[in-house]
């Protein structure tokens, strides 16, 4: 498994690994204690039923109240760290029986149940179940692992439509959601991406000390330009279809963090947005974001307001893109240096219980000690200083599904350089290598608002081409 090169080479040396342990025969067993494997045979037995007898109101029916009974029951985490190739067999059994009855609703052709009537169906069902999304971390030079991580779903083809970047993660997101999906199959099909690497250029001492900050914006700029397009944020929509989310945050104090996207921010320009998402304290100075008008000139989004790292905000900005854009399920690309040995000490079973315990202590501790300093520093010259910490520290950096390298000091000595076309491409295989055992659980937690998504496309689709005619 260490050595696969390919995620198909991957799952066949964990399927064989399940074999030699003994695995497998826990993943033949339909018995479990996190789901009632009687309703699921249930289930088997009348969703196919229903579809081959066309009874489309009652197959609608029952996959509703299926889907709502056993959908949480059956992705339980747990289900997904005893065997390495995979969970259940029931499980996907299930699935399948789900995504069948979908597509039965969506295609048979009943007279009682017109193209409008299927797509209400559809995105009703959509709605009640919500979407995932991809939500990619700071990290700094440690978030080129995310482009390992979206190598890694891109093979498989289970990049979400929903991307959410920070800071390093922002410049990754932009890269991705303006690209057509050819230009995508571009970037991601070599093992080593082609990509600027040189964004980050330090100031001579005498600049750095008049500019507040020690490397140059425009430089950066000008590869974030190169790497992700000159789009704004509904021009990036148009071309790729995904929805682009870049968390930053505002300078004026008490202010919350915000999130742009083509609903919130149209025409805003995405360069410069990532560029602020980047903008840590005293390496980079604030930014303040533009607009593009019609004529491609650029003009100020709020006047006055200028924007740094979205991290200290809003690392994993869960609340406010779950209002957005119906999200309830976050797939997490964690690359935060404070927060990677964290996640690697947790473990499983007992160790993973002792290391929660810890840290929630450890964080609570913090935050009260954080607390206090705020109060003594008043709006004295370190408060500014202080609220971006305690704004770190209160964060919750964890989402449904995790995915984070494993720890390595020495990636820790690459964490403000350029990367080598050599770091560059261990980056890229690190990335891989930990998303290979989440690609199960992330297949199986999508399926059905996959197969949703793609009926309500095909039949807006046919709706429209029927009302042209």
């Amino acid at each position: 498994m260490s050595e696969a090169r390919t995620h198909a080479s991957w799952q066949s040396a964990a399927e064989e690994l399940d074999t030699l342990l003994a695995l497998d025969s826990w993943r033949a067993d339909d018995r479990s204690e996190h789901y009632d494997a009687s309703a699921l045979v249930e289930d088997l037995r009348t969703l196919p039923q229903l579809a081959k007898e066309g009874r489309l109101s009652e197959l609608v029916e029952r996959l509703n109240e299926s889907l709502h009974r056993n959908l949480n029951d059956v992705l339980a985490p747990s289900l997904h760290r005893t065997a390495h190739g995979g969970t259940k067999h029931l499980i996907g059994r299930w699935l399948d029986a789900a995504e069948a009855a979908i597509d039965a609703v969506a295609t048979t052709d009943d007279p009682r149940w017109p193209l409008a009537r299927k797509l209400g169906a559809v995105r009703a069902a959509a709605r009640n179940l919500g979407r995932s999304a991809l939500l990619l971390s700071g990290g700094a030079t440690l978030g080129f692992y995310h482009l390992g991580v979206a190598r890694a779903l891109w093979s498989v083809d289970l990049i979400p439509t929903v991307i959410v970047g920070s800071s390093m993660g922002a410049m990754v997101a932009a890269g991705i959601c303006g690209r057509t999906p050819s230009e995508l199959d571009e970037l991601l099909q070599p093992e080593v991406p082609d990509i600027e690497r040189a964004g980050l250029r330090w100031r001579p001492v005498t600049a750095a000390w008049r500019a507040r900050s020690l490397m140059s914006p425009d430089h950066l700029l000008a590869t974030i330009r190169q790497n992700c397009g000159e789009y704004t944020f509904a021009e990036a929509h148009a071309r790729s279809g995904r929805v682009l989310n870049i968390s930053l945050m505002p300078t004026r104090r008490r202010q919350k963090p915000r999130i742009l996207s083509h609903l919130t921010a149209p025409d805003v320009w995405v360069p410069r947005a990532a560029l602020a998402s980047s903008a840590v304290p005293g390496l980079f100075p604030p930014v303040a974001l533009t607009q593009l008008g019609l004529d491609r000139s650029e003009r100020p989004y709020v006047n006055g307001e200028k924007w740094i790292d979205g991290s200290f905000g809003a690392d994993l900005p869960t609340g406010r893109v779950s209002r957005l854009h119906n999200v309830n399920h976050f797939i997490v690309s964690q690359t935060q240096p404070h927060i990677l040995p964290l996640m690697a000490a947790r473990g499983s079973g007992l160790t993973r219980l002792v290391s929660d315990v810890v840290a929630g202590s450890a964080r609570a501790q913090g935050l009260t000690a954080l607390a206090l300093a705020r109060r003594l520093a008043g709006r004295s010259s370190l408060a500014t200083g202080i609220e971006l910490v305690h704004a770190l520290v209160q964060q919750d950096y964890r989402g449904d599904i995790d995915i984070y390298p494993d720890f390595d000091v020495r990636a820790y000595t690459k964490l403000i350089k350029n990367p080598s076309e050599r770091d560059l491409a261990w980056f890229v295989r690190e990335g891989q290598k930990a998303t290979w055992p989440r690609v199960a659980m992330i297949r199986e937690s999508t399926r059905v608002t996959r197969c949703l998504a793609r009926h309500e496309a095909n039949l807006t689709a046919a709706l429209d081409s029927a009302g042209a005619g």
